[in-house]
């Protein structure tokens, strides 16, 4: 067999509304930290040609600067996208279960809502459709509406 060099890749981007109260902890040494679950919406035509929308929910995790931004930004039901990697850990439980977890470990977000400032109403980044949203302009796209 020859020799196949993979490249190390392992990048998750994922866009939900957050689904969880955050509270932003502190390690011992005093790193901040954050857990947040994302609700990520996807849809697909059933066997009866129906729409249907399957919610994943997403453990993620973030660190210093980015989880106190999460945290000073952010709230349950927030709309925003994560970048990060998979990464998942092993341990055994007080009663000597083996133990796994998988979860994005968060690199970046990117807000898709701000907070309100003074008595004005929530502003949002765009007003793209949501995951579980078809644009109305995909429905209907040929490859001879393509101008090029």
């Amino acid at each position: 067999m020859a020799d196949l060099r993979l490249p190390r890749l392992n990048k998750f981007i994922c866009s939900g509304r957050i689904a969880n109260d955050l509270e932003l902890k502190f390690t011992p040494k005093g790193t901040p930290v954050i857990r947040i679950t994302l609700a990520s919406d996807r849809s697909y035509k059933d066997e009866s040609d129906q729409w249907q929308t399957v919610t994943s929910w997403i453990d993620c995790v973030a660190w210093s600067k980015t989880a106190e931004m999460i945290a000073n930004t952010a709230h349950k039901g927030s709309a925003i996208i994560v970048e990060g990697r998979v990464d998942t850990r092993t341990w055994t439980d007080q009663n000597n279960q083996n133990r796994k977890s998988t979860e994005v470990n968060i690199d970046s977000v990117h807000f898709l809502e701000w907070p309100p400032r003074d008595g004005e109403a929530p502003q949002s980044h765009s007003e793209a459709p949501m995951p579980s949203e078809q644009p109305a302009s995909a429905k209907n796209a040929t490859n001879d509406d393509v101008p090029f």
